[in-house]
């Protein structure tokens, strides 16, 4: 079946196959901080899904490769495969960094973060979904709920990491969980990322300017 849908739809259909990645590994990781029981199972279920993606941005790549006439700039296509991409690596090493740290158990700031993750990659599913249509006011709010959500990964991640030398711990745990929040807000940089490749594509495919 899906051999026989045009070769421009299918670009459309992978971006939002990777965007459900985002939003599954996005799901799992927040289950993972805040039940925090099987960490090993949990975070193997994240990097199934994270090589899932990788596949789905390969079969991307690839097929830009054998497509005479792609509905978008080949390009902008590939920028956006790879972002996408870099958004499952974020979230697939975050998960890593708890199990690999031999973390006991996340903290409030770690499940927060978590939870801002979620809400990034929910905005980012909304923002790919618009691209098949080029709906821009679709587009646009969504990547302004992306852009806040980082905001909020921002200020959560100042406020973890003063936390953390507020503690009087142990240098080594500090620095384990300075990496991984910085890990987590990461993962709403690469998400607003995303949302600045779909933007230059609106802009190219719509250029009368921001839709409301």
């Amino acid at each position: 079946m899906r051999r026989l849908l045009p070769r421009e739809v299918r670009f459309f259909d992978d971006f939002e196959a990777q965007s459900q990645c985002l939003v599954h590994a996005a799901g799992l990781l927040r289950t993972l901080v805040h039940e925090f029981t099987d960490v090993l199972a949990s975070v193997t279920a994240i990097k199934d899904v994270e090589h899932r993606g990788d596949g789905i941005t390969h079969d991307i790549i690839a097929r830009l490769h054998t497509t005479f006439v792609t509905p978008i700039d080949r390009d902008d296509i590939h920028v956006l495969a790879v972002r996408l991409d870099d958004v499952l690596d974020y979230i697939e090493a975050a998960a890593s960094a708890l199990h690999v740290y031999r973390v006991k158990q996340p903290t409030p700031e770690c499940r927060a973060l978590a939870d801002v993750v979620v809400d990034a990659a929910n905005a980012v599913d909304g923002a790919v979904r618009s691209l098949r249509g080029l709906d821009a006011a679709a587009f646009y709010r969504c990547a302004d709920e992306v852009r806040r959500h980082e905001h909020r990964a921002d200020g959560l991640l100042r406020q973890s990491i003063a936390s953390l030398f507020d503690l009087r711990g142990n240098a080594i745990d500090i620095l384990k969980w300075k990496e991984i929040y910085e890990t987590l807000e990461g993962v709403t940089d690469r998400c607003d990322d995303v949302s600045n490749a779909i933007e230059a594509i609106m802009l190219k495919m719509a250029p009368t300017g921001r839709a409301r």
